[in-house]
């Protein structure tokens, strides 16, 4: 009987400790899940779970260093906390904290850029950004093995965290370096069917500019067949890019004259350089094409793009877009 008394004791005992060290870390926390009031965190490459705590609570955030950290150090999740200038509302649990710290919409420094956007409109975008300071140097260079000094491709379109300050060059030397890496994951570095690397590059940009990303292989198989027999590319997205202009899905006939090597109607072979930045899929399906022996294709309606070799089912398929286009499918 003592001994059921004595363990009823100690249990008793444990239950209130547990519950005391409950409470008191209830009190070294903010109750609210969210707040009316903002304010900006920045979060430095490198910054650890105890310095992003430190600034936290330095903001106003959280209530107890201590509550955050065994959060963060408990929950894999935390490797996601990107660098940047986050906007979290103020006096808030730390569990709320941490999921806001996570949500990409709140960090203010996470600029991204879409696959197909080229060098000029990537600068543009650099240059109204507010994060950024300065212009382009001429100093940040591609990667030698690419014998070239324009970045137009070598841009790669990716989400990045640029902390307030970072410079132009440093912004354009973190997209050069993605680059490589995604031109290695793809294979085009090693270069394919006697096609350089730069070359590759070239074909990976024209995939991109053409269609969708369930296409990529076919489009690469096309202009690989139309190469291979000495046909002119005629890729529509190549006059544009000598132009500058986006242009519509169907081009008018005025441009097929344009005077440029990348008018690729005019001049066969390759175009001299890249038309855009294109994503690592359009990388790949450059070293990957489909199986075919497809010299035609047209997107008669949006999400459908056919491929032949014959002529004249392309010229059936393209009456049937042009039927498509004039009812409206492709506004």
């Amino acid at each position: 009987m003592k001994r059921l008394i004595s363990a009823i004791t100690i249990g008793l005992v444990f239950t209130l400790l547990a519950i005391s060290t409950h409470n008191a870390f209830l009190l070294n926390d903010f109750r609210n899940l969210t707040s009316p009031s903002k304010v900006e965190v920045l979060i430095e490459p490198g910054d650890t779970g105890v310095v992003i705590a430190q600034k936290l609570k330095q903001a106003g955030v959280i209530k107890a260093e201590k509550v955050f950290y065994k959060i963060a150090i408990n929950d894999k999740r935390s490797k996601g906390i990107s660098a940047g200038l986050h906007q979290l509302d103020s006096q808030i649990s730390a569990q709320s904290a941490f999921e806001q710290l996570l949500d990409p919409k709140r960090n203010l420094g996470l600029f991204g850029f879409v696959e197909g956007l080229r060098k000029n409109e990537v600068f543009s975008l650099l240059s109204n950004s507010k994060l950024v300071t300065g212009k382009y140097s001429g100093k940040v260079k591609a990667n030698p093995a690419y014998k070239t000094s324009d970045l137009e491709g070598f841009l790669f379109p990716a989400q990045y965290s640029i902390i307030p300050g970072t410079t132009f060059d440093q912004v354009i030397e973190k997209m050069v370096d993605r680059f490589d890496l995604a031109a290695k994951q793809s294979g085009i570095d090693q270069g394919y069917l006697g096609y350089s690397p730069y070359e590759l590059l070239i074909v990976a940009s024209m995939i991109e500019a053409e269609g969708d990303v369930i296409d990529f292989p076919k489009i690469a198989r096309v202009i690989y067949n139309r190469l291979k027999i000495g046909m002119p590319l005629q890729i529509n997205a190549t006059i544009d890019y000598a132009t500058n202009t986006r242009g519509k899905i169907r081009l008018p006939y005025k441009r097929l004259e344009t005077n440029s090597k990348y008018n690729t109607y005019k001049y066969r072979g390759l175009p001299p350089g890249p038309i855009c930045n294109p994503g690592e899929q359009a990388m790949k399906a450059a070293v990957n094409p489909a199986n075919g022996d497809w010299l035609y294709y047209v997107t008669v309606k949006p999400k459908d793009t056919r491929f032949t070799k014959s002529f004249d089912e392309f010229n059936v398929w393209a009456n049937e877009f042009r039927k498509n286009e004039d009812a409206g499918l492709f506004d």
